[in-house]
């Protein structure tokens, strides 16, 4: 297998993950938007995702009646972390290097997934940011473009 290959396969699973949660709470998801961060060794995994023109988080989209909501969350974001961590090993493997930033845009109605790769540091070198308030920036601007366009 190449590098290639492996880092899509990888990634694949990432949205495998965040499908699996959805359709685990009931709800048809139309985009899904995956956040996966590294740097410095510090890992973050975040979903978001676009149903009926609205846009939710995991905790915000609707969902039939599901007890342990929390503890289904906690998990999908520790495989998706772990997911990060294969990423670097994968690149690693290869001698390639890491992106800091992986956003990862699943089209759910086309099959069709497109990739944002940045190697810049983006919280690690601040002492306020953190990569939540990464995730959350990214989530604002999606919000902003999917309700900007209800008049349209």
């Amino acid at each position: 297998m190449i590098f290639e290959d492996e880092f899509s396969a990888k990634q694949t699973d990432m949205i495998q993950l965040a499908l699996e949660y959805a359709d685990r709470v009931e709800q048809k998801v139309d985009t899904v938007y995956i956040y996966g961060s590294n740097e410095k060794n510090s890992y973050s995994f975040n979903i978001f995702y676009i149903s009926e023109n609205k846009i939710f988080t995991m905790r915000t989209l609707p969902r039939r009646n599901f007890d342990d909501l929390n503890n289904l969350i906690f998990h999908v974001l520790k495989i998706g972390t772990d997911d990060v961590k294969e990423l670097k090993k994968i690149c690693e493997k290869y001698n390639q290097p890491m992106p800091t930033q992986v956003k990862l845009i699943y089209d759910n109605k086309q099959n069709k997934v497109k990739g944002k790769y940045s190697y810049d540091l983006f919280y690690s070198n601040s002492d306020t940011l953190t990569s939540g308030n990464i995730f959350e920036q990214w989530y604002n601007e999606v919000k902003e473009e999917i309700e900007g366009n209800h008049g349209i």
